[in-house]
């Protein structure tokens, strides 16, 4: 299935423009930046005191000299611009399509009950109440074809080209996601969670690389976890979805030897970020391993590019960008008792950028 032709050239269009703002004129406004009499004194601020109560007021004097360049603020409109066209081209396409999408939900309802469990009665915290999380109309259960519009549309013409939030231009973001996925450091897992699994990209690439394992994804998002459950059955991955909190997941205490966690810890303010990360470290069983794949810290990156990560706290529906980029997450994960802890980029740009850690194995005896 795919778009028409009209869909497809807006959205072609759209990932042409992103493209274009995140090489030439984002170039530019590097240059620009690094011209710029304060820019060496940022860099050494960034690069020898990670003090959290000193971000936000440095982040604001890196944004403030971003925005003396021409470029910097063309940038920046193209990049809001295809973040708001992307939902709305891309809705117009597939409600074209609807008639033959129906059917693909209408079937993805029937599906077994025990692969799908939801809950009518959760309760949704504040932190994540009314917000249009990337420009979303409405949020993530805005609309019934968010699934396709993202499947159809977003991903191929527009993500997959790459040249947004930390995401390189031209990077492959699925490849990124496999890479990403070879950070858990053994070859075979018995039952693998994910937090705030969306629908099943993740655990799809995770049964690429475990065959054998069982896999779970838990989310807010009833449309997302239905339309997770659709892709997996008809790719035959045999994924379990919950419709839970992942602050207080439905497994057993010691149930799973892996966590994947995926472009989640950016959209959760600390203390619900500390709070996963605790009930985790519950579930996992002694000797397994969490792994975290999200944007980098913004002690990770030069005073240019945090300047473009905060952007996007106020400007593509990421409420919680600036307060993900002073989290310490290696620190939380030490304080919730994991060691070996480390974490770093998988590629030069700074991203992927991996944080992952073991639960301690029993003692003998």
């Amino acid at each position: 299935m795919n778009l028409d032709q009209q869909g497809r050239a807006a959205m072609q269009f759209l990932g042409s423009l992103q493209v274009y703002s995140s090489s030439a004129l984002q170039q530019q406004a590097q240059e620009d930046f690094e011209r710029q009499p304060e820019a060496k004194g940022l860099a050494q601020e960034f690069a020898k005191d990670t003090t959290r109560d000193r971000w936000p007021e440095r982040l604001d004097r890196a944004r403030d000299v971003a925005e003396r360049s021409k470029a910097y603020r063309f940038n920046r409109l193209y990049q809001r611009y295809v973040a708001e066209e992307i939902w709305v081209k891309s809705a117009a396409a597939v409600e074209r399509k609807r008639a033959e999408l129906e059917p693909v939900f209408a079937a993805a309802k029937k599906q077994p009950s025990e692969k799908l469990k939801l809950d009518p009665a959760l309760q949704i915290p504040d932190f994540y109440q009314g917000v249009e999380w990337h420009l979303q109309p409405g949020g993530m259960d805005g609309h019934d074809l968010y699934g396709p519009m993202f499947a159809l549309g977003i991903l191929p013409y527009v993500f997959g080209r790459g040249g947004f939030a930390a995401v390189a231009v031209h990077d492959n973001i699925l490849q990124q996601r496999r890479e990403v996925i070879k950070q858990f450091p053994k070859a075979k897992y018995r039952r693998i969670y994910e937090p705030g699994c969306g629908g099943a990209g993740t655990l799809g690439i995770c049964r690429e690389r475990f065959a054998d394992a069982e896999l779970i994804g838990g989310d807010f998002s009833a449309r997302a976890l239905r339309d997770g459950l659709a892709m997996s059955e008809r790719m035959g991955w045999n994924i379990h979805f919950r419709q839970e909190d992942a602050r207080h997941v439905a497994e057993p205490d010691n149930s799973v030897d892996g966590v994947i966690s995926y472009a989640v810890h950016h959209e959760l303010p600390e203390s619900a970020a500390r709070e996963v990360i605790n009930e985790m470290y519950r579930i996992l069983e002694p000797g397994g391993d969490m792994v975290i794949s999200d944007p980098p810290p913004f002690r990770a990156v030069p005073p240019f590019n945090a300047a473009l990560l905060a952007w996007e706290a106020d400007n593509r529906g990421e409420p919680y960008f600036i307060e993900s980029g002073i989290t310490n997450l290696p620190q939380l994960m030490r304080e919730a008792g994991f060691v070996d802890v480390e974490e770093y980029a998988l590629q030069d740009t700074g991203y992927p950028w991996v944080t992952r850690g073991r639960k301690p194995a029993k003692k003998a005896g």
